[in-house]
């Protein structure tokens, strides 16, 4: 018996449909498969950039510097690098509210240790990384530091060492607070900080 041309075009027409409606599934399964590839690479890339960035060496400093914004785990550090040794200044980059610059819980006129001894509390000018660097190169101007040790937190390192390399002529080694981080605040500095970079690359320093 044979099979009339009419029955084998009726049964293609289903199995086409069936077709069509596993494609869109099947592209958007590789688009989430290359997406996420994607993400995981750039996650591992920036590990040893954001994530663990090579410690800097605080020995033998003559000058702590904290850069802004002066959060409390960031003065505790500084005060347990210049007790390991012996008492050296400190230099806090603090805000200016006031001006539009910062928040005022990180004025100078809020902060105690800014009215201890041997603690200089200024606001960088310009208000960016780049003008925390031109502040040290003035303070160094008058106070005559040698190796200063620059504290911030561990996803800036990276950046704070390429600018203060790049606008600086201080003796500089940087190291960083370990801050609990949610996933999205990794996924906000994984971006602001690759953003930051690219700016600090392709602006001149102040």
């Amino acid at each position: 018996m044979t099979t009339s041309p009419s029955s084998g075009i009726g049964t293609a027409r289903p199995r086409r449909r069936i077709v069509a409606w596993l494609l869109p599934g099947r592209r958007g399964r590789r688009l989430a498969l290359a997406l996420g590839s994607t993400i995981l690479l750039i996650a591992i890339a920036g590990l040893p950039v954001f994530v663990f960035p090579p410690p800097g060496d605080p020995g033998d400093a003559s000058l702590v510097y904290v850069i802004g914004p002066p959060q409390q785990e960031r003065l505790d550090l500084a005060r347990t690098l210049r007790d390991a040794d012996r008492p050296v200044p400190l230099l806090i980059s603090v805000s200016d509210s006031g001006t539009g610059h910062g928040e005022a819980r990180f004025d100078a006129a809020a902060l105690d240790v800014c009215r201890r001894r041997g603690v200089t509390c200024e606001t960088p000018d310009p208000f960016t990384t780049a003008g925390e660097s031109r502040l040290l190169d003035r303070y160094d101007a008058t106070h005559e530091s040698g190796k200063t040790v620059v504290v911030t937190f561990t996803p800036h390192v990276a950046r704070i060492r390429y600018i203060f390399a790049k606008c600086s002529a201080a003796d500089v080694t940087v190291v960083g607070v370990d801050t609990d981080l949610t996933l999205f605040d990794w996924v906000f500095q994984y971006a602001y900080q690759s953003a930051a970079f690219v700016k600090a690359w392709l602006t001149p320093c102040p």
